[in-house]
């Protein structure tokens, strides 16, 4: 299992940030590569998106739940997947912290377990290509919510 962590702030109160991050439609916006969206209820979507993991190049197919909400300071989304002969666990904790009037502090940490073939190309590409996905999708969400 790999962790990632970090913060970013953005210019809009943690309510609106909450709507954001809480809404399929919006969220999946910020997923690098996504193909296809499924919006199956509030709390659960499934997105299709392009991924390349050293030789392995495919789509990885993710079901996403919401598991926990506690507004509008922390949300918890949990992705299982699958794709390229690999399987994907994946777990993001959003905390949202208001910093005055028009600006919040997003503190978010996500752990990530890979098996399969992707497993055996080793931990150290697997970590490089997590992290650069992890900081695009962290980068495509201060953007969103900064757009707010």
């Amino acid at each position: 299992m790999m962790r990632l962590e970090g913060s970013f702030e953005v210019p809009a109160p943690p309510q609106k940030i909450w709507q954001l991050v809480t809404n399929p439609r919006q969220i999946s916006k910020a997923i690098p590569d996504l193909k296809k969206l499924e919006v199956k209820s509030d709390k659960n979507f499934n997105a299709e998106f392009k991924m390349k993991l050293g030789i392995l190049s495919g789509t990885v197919k993710m079901d996403f739940t919401y598991v926990d909400l506690r507004e509008p300071s922390h949300v918890t989304l949990v992705g299982k997947g699958s794709g390229m002969q690999s399987t994907v666990d994946l777990k993001i904790d959003l905390d949202i912290n208001s910093k005055g009037e028009r600006a919040s502090e997003v503190k978010w940490v996500s752990d990530v377990t890979v098996g399969g073939a992707a497993a055996s190309i080793g931990a150290r590409i697997i970590q490089d290509v997590a992290k650069s996905k992890v900081q695009e999708l962290v980068n495509n969400l201060r953007k969103i919510t900064s757009a707010a």
